[in-house]
């Protein structure tokens, strides 16, 4: 296996391992994945640093589900951009009610002394259901 191949199959690990965390939520996981400098950006537009969205985690329990479509993933030195349609299952921290997002959610990593770690997620909701259909 080359660098590049197993850059691209540690980012998919690392991607693999932030799903479950999130299902689980496993903050030890979390801690570990997500960068301090984190920048959490909601479907909703809202934005959370590291320790506000492990807050808002915390509120909501975690997810319920998380189904990723193909992934595209480039790694540029210690830089990755992972790409992809996503359904969401959640719970709203509000109200309890279970919401299905679903949108095309990007995820930027950077390599350091913990290896790769998120350091920008961002879901955009789909304009008018799947696929923009």
């Amino acid at each position: 296996m080359n660098t590049l191949e197993k850059d691209l199959a540690d980012v998919l690990e690392t991607e693999e391992a932030r799903q479950h965390a999130l299902v689980k939520n496993d903050q030890g996981a979390l801690e570990w994945l997500l960068a301090d400098d984190l920048v959490h950006v909601h479907s909703s537009g809202q934005v959370h640093t590291k320790p506000e969205f492990m807050a808002h985690l915390n509120r909501m329990g975690g997810f319920r589900s998380i189904e990723r479509g193909p992934l595209d993933i480039r790694v540029e030195g210690d830089i990755a951009i992972v790409t992809g349609s996503t359904i969401n299952g959640v719970t709203k921290p509000d109200t309890r009610e279970p919401v299905t997002l679903e949108g095309f959610a990007t995820q930027i990593l950077r390599r350091g002394p913990k290896g790769w770690q998120i350091v920008l997620s961002q879901l955009t909701p789909f304009r008018d259901g799947p696929q923009g259909k």
